[in-house]
């Protein structure tokens, strides 16, 4: 067989995967609100939108957006790239959106976990396929633009860009979200090549056609970057009718004369061809690169130096060529219902006080404020024990407590007890906290009138500690429940199938390789590096047949084992076998890219080319060809339990 190169091989391959997805919605049906035709982006209306507005790091500042959406909407911006993150629930990214929308604005909201890191694309694709997120973004769908991940990779193909975000439009398309989507570009940002180049096969391939594409030109002088390079590549753009928005750019990159960015040319070439831009950031919190701060406090009337130029005034500011469609500046959407915390919370508006605060807007007495949107937040980058300490008036029955934490959570902390204010008493000790809603329940009901909680261990040593609420409740109450959370890996159900080359004869009788178990939580039955034991795995294990496909893929040979063949005793760790590709004996237990990019290599690779052979001959036939390439697709698009059993 002539060999073919890996990216026509991951090009036709991914044309059969994503070909036979399914599509639960057809591009010329109506939109639900924005849409892209051709390089413009139009609301519901048709009215023609440019994106002119700024970026506001609203997941780690003030998280409903308020006060920055008003002072942001004072200089005539119709719309804020919204930064987020994976760790923001779906309630609050409600709030971020409704608030940018109340303040007229169209809000574009980006996912920042993937920074720099390929390998977390569809990472950040499981945040925003998830149900309570999908009905936040349907919710407000009719003005809503989501930023699938900011900067996603560093040196990343042409064929992998295409297939990961191929991959990534598809699951938000299947998952319901028909709003325009937005990519940028890798390389952090910078790469408009590769935008260039894989912009229109992605359109393509959207079964919306509803795509954006963002550079971030942080383009400084001494990366060889030129005020003729920026009028070259968006001129390149407009000419090949790219739907393209200049996502992220600042005035320097670092305060010497070569670390310039030409931002005067950028905002000038922008407007002249009808480009959207969108310059970082408001401020403040740029660190440590703060010249980069559009204002100090976050208000307009600290709007200074190369941000008041380019919100106010410069000919091609903001101020002097935003245009607001009239769908945004009317129909305001009903406030979102905020969550209530359970009654009975004895901290509640009670005086307290902190080692230290980073500032006046996160002080410590938003820690009990009852508000699930302002924050207590000690000094940044310090390392030593910082505390809150609450007084709840009187002496109280205490036993239960609710900490809401930020991002910059403890790790260890304790939570003592004092009648004084003196002498204290630990009435609980946390060495391993994960963060998120942390219902604390002491090991008695202590006297206490004072509850100090000391943190002693940051999850991340650049900020200060950080938490939303401290509650604290007594038996009186009945044991408060957290806002719901997220599930995590760790308390998600695991199925999969017990790999063939793995022994089961320690194992209960009707589970024997080949077959499909169901167990979980995974935290009731893990040991601290995560490992499955055969000891700790419940004992309500069930074992379901596997359905073995006509083609053969879930009955090969791994190790001279075949699929459904008992053999053995299960092995420490156990090992979950989901039918995936194995190059050199790694698996990850789900059919993803990795095995598309396993196979595009094995499929070019010399039929005595062992590591391939062993891991992407599917059919067993003696060597990799095109039905391996059928086998992959049709497996890739379902779950293998939706196949029909055939007899082996």
């Amino acid at each position: 067989m002539k060999r073919i190169s890996i990216v026509l091989m991951v090009t036709f391959l991914m044309t059969i995967i994503f070909n036979s997805f399914p599509s639960t919605y057809a591009a010329d049906e109506q939109y639900p609100g924005f849409r892209v035709k051709g390089r413009f982006l139009y609301d519901k209306n048709g009215e023609k939108t440019i994106l002119y507005g700024v970026n506001k790091m609203i997941i780690w500042t003030d998280i409903d957006g308020v006060p920055s959406y008003e002072e942001i909407a004072k200089t005539g911006a119709n719309s804020v790239r919204i930064v987020w993150g994976i760790t923001g629930s779906a309630e609050k990214l409600d709030k971020a959106i409704y608030n940018c929308r109340l303040n007229n604005m169209i809000p574009v909201i980006e996912c920042h976990d993937a920074t720099g890191e390929w390998s977390k694309l569809q990472t950040v694709v499981d945040y925003w396929v998830r149900p309570d997120v999908v009905e936040v973004i349907k919710k407000h769908q009719e003005y809503l633009i989501v930023n699938i991940a900011n900067e996603c990779g560093q040196t990343v193909s042409d064929a992998d860009f295409k297939a990961g975000y191929s991959l990534a439009v598809s699951r938000m398309r299947n998952a319901g979200i028909h709003v325009p989507l937005m990519i940028d570009a890798p390389s952090y940002g910078q790469g408009i090549d590769s935008l260039q180049a894989n912009g229109p096969y992605l359109i393509e391939n959207d079964p919306d056609h509803n795509l954006l594409f963002s550079v971030h030109m942080w383009w400084p002088y001494a990366w060889g970057y030129t005020d003729q390079r920026v009028k070259d590549e968006i001129k390149q753009s407009v000419d090949m009718n790219l739907p393209l928005v200049v996502g992220e750019f600042g005035h320097k990159w670092d305060d010497t004369a070569q670390g310039a960015i030409p931002y005067k040319t950028i905002i000038e070439q922008c407007h002249l061809n009808e480009v959207g831009y969108m310059p970082w950031e408001w401020g403040p919190g740029n660190n440590p690169q703060t010249f980069l701060d559009m204002t100090t406090d976050s208000t307009f009337a600290t709007l200074q130096g190369w941000g008041l130029e380019v919100c106010i005034t410069n000919p091609h500011s903001i101020k002097n060529i935003a245009v607001k469609p009239a769908s945004i500046q009317k129909g305001i959407p009903p406030p979102p219902t905020p969550t209530p915390y359970p009654a009975g919370n004895l901290a509640l508006n009670k005086p307290i006080e902190a080692s230290s605060i980073e500032s006046n807007d996160t002080a410590a007495k938003f820690a009990v404020d009852g508000n699930g949107d302002t924050r207590w937040a000690s000094v940044s980058g310090k390392y030593n024990a910082e505390y809150i300490n609450v007084d709840l008036g009187s002496i109280q029955d205490v036993n239960r407590a609710v900490i809401y934490w930020e991002d910059a959570h403890a790790t260890q902390y304790k939570i003592l007890t004092s009648t004084d204010g003196t002498s204290w008493t630990i009435a609980y000790q946390q060495y391993n906290g994960k963060g998120g809603a942390d219902e604390i329940k002491l090991d008695k009901t202590y006297k206490a009138r004072y509850i100090k909680l000391e943190c002693s261990q940051k999850f991340n040593s650049e900020w200060g500690f950080s938490l939303w609420e401290m509650l604290v409740y007594g038996p009186s109450v009945a044991s408060p429940t957290p806002t719901p959370t997220p599930t995590s890996q760790a308390d998600m159900t695991i199925s999969g199938y017990i790999r063939p080359d793995f022994d089961t004869s320690t194992s209960p009788s009707a589970v024997k390789a080949g077959y499909k178990v169901e167990f979980g939580p995974v935290s009731a039955f893990t040991d601290q590096t995560g490992a499955f034991t055969l000891a700790n795995i419940p004992q309500t294990l069930v074992a379901v047949p596997l359905k073995v496909s006509k083609d053969g893929y879930l009955a090969r040979e791994i190790k001279g084992v075949s699929a459904g063949d008992k053999v053995g005793s299960i092995a420490s760790p156990l090992e979950i076998w989901a039918g995936d590709i194995s190059v050199n004996g790694v698996q990850d237990g789900s059919i993803n890219m990795t095995d598309v990019i396993a196979l595009a290599k094995g499929f070019n690779a010399v039929s005595t080319d062992t590591q391939y052979i062993d891991s992407c001959d599917l059919n067993k036939d003696g060597s990799i060809n095109m039905s391996d390439v059928i086998i992959l697709a049709r497996h890739f698009n379902k779950t293998t339990s939706d196949y029909p059993s055939y007899a082996k």
